[in-house]
């Protein structure tokens, strides 16, 4: 795969997720209730949705209801901060750290807005430091778990001594719009969940789960398959039905170019984003992989759903938990708006 850097390991990770658990069938009643037109078209996107999980920051029989734009941000603020905390604790204990080791605070979150954002929130509930460097990443979207992690590996290499603790944290429940009918809307309706997920990085070798090299990719003329449009009651999502299609024609060159050499059916894990059945397909079939190398993205995806940033940390935290082999490579592979594919290069027992 190229000239190697120094790997970074990924110590500790940490997960935390909203009290209303909703299965596919109690949210296609609930749409079915908003939208009585698509009742037909709800049920066979339910089908296709009937194994996925989630949590939600609201009840699901309250989706009916819309909220404002304050009420959005009100809820979002109290909630995100809180689900944050909660995963990026659970990650400093798993890695052994203290705060005083966090030298850099990267967040990912694209489903509210406020300011002071998560990572000022966040600084003194956990008791960093205050001159601890913060990297908010707002508008990769659902790349923003993988595109935060790059970066703060990258930042880790040239600082030995220090951890940089990660943390993506998102409430799609709460920026639902009732009165949006699309189907992009009904479909993110049945595949995200909201959650939080956090991990510590480290460059100081050891065991487990590590990151070599890593990459972007901005597909050219691709803009309008995955997003955000800000409508007056809040955010309207994009989420193109061609999307499968499109990572079928793009994403072999993207990554073949990446692994310099290597085939993907050979490596031992590759974790994909969890955008959906659909989602996670599509890569298998046009990377020719087969169904336990994409093991850990399957157990997210059943156990909290698409939690947009947050869910390529879960799916890092599940690999890393159940290893396919005592000694491996991998490659984890993010999506965000423009479109944007985010890869990392993973390896263990190496």
């Amino acid at each position: 795969m190229g000239t190697a850097p120094v790997p970074v390991r990924l110590a500790g990770f940490g997960g935390a997720v909203p009290e209303h658990r909703a299965t596919t069938a109690e949210l296609a009643a609930v749409l079915a209730q908003v939208w009585p037109h698509l009742g037909r078209r709800a049920a066979s996107l339910a089908d296709q949705s009937a194994g996925i999980g989630r949590h939600l920051a609201r009840p699901p029989a309250h989706l009916v209801r819309p909220l404002s734009l304050s009420a959005q941000t009100a809820r979002y603020r109290r909630v995100a901060a809180g689900l944050a905390e909660r995963a990026a604790r659970q990650a400093l204990a798993g890695a052994g750290a203290g705060a005083a080791d966090v030298g850099l605070l990267v967040t990912a979150s694209c489903t509210g807005f406020v300011l002071p954002g998560v990572d000022s929130l966040l600084v003194p509930r956990l008791g960093l430091r205050a001159g601890v460097t913060r990297m908010p990443f707002s508008l990769f979207g659902c790349g923003g778990g993988a595109a935060g992690l790059a970066r703060a590996c990258d930042w880790a290499r040239g600082h030995p001594g220090e951890a940089a603790l990660v943390v993506a944290v998102e409430l799609p429940s709460v920026t639902f719009r009732p009165d949006d009918t699309s189907v992009d809307n009904l479909l993110s309706a049945l595949v995200f969940g909201d959650g939080a997920a956090a991990v510590v990085a480290v460059a100081n070798g050891g065991p487990g789960l590590q990151v070599g090299r890593t990459a972007s990719h901005l597909v050219p003329g691709s803009a309008a398959a995955l997003g955000f449009r800000l409508a007056d009651t809040g955010l309207e999502v994009v989420l193109s039905r061609r999307l499968p299609r499109l990572l079928a024609t793009v994403l072999p060159a993207v990554v073949a170019g990446f692994l310099d050499g290597a085939r993907a059916p050979e490596l031992d894990a590759v974790a994909v984003h969890p955008g959906g059945p659909t989602v996670i397909g599509a890569v298998e079939r046009c990377l020719g992989l087969a169904p336990e190398q994409t093991a850990a993205s399957w157990e997210t995806l059943r156990r909290t759903g698409n939690t947009s940033a947050a869910a390529i940390l879960s799916v890092l935290a599940a690999l890393a938990a159940s290893l396919p082999a005592p000694r491996g490579r991998g490659l984890a592979i993010g999506f965000g708006p423009g479109l944007g594919v985010e890869l990392l290069e993973l390896s263990w027992g190496c």
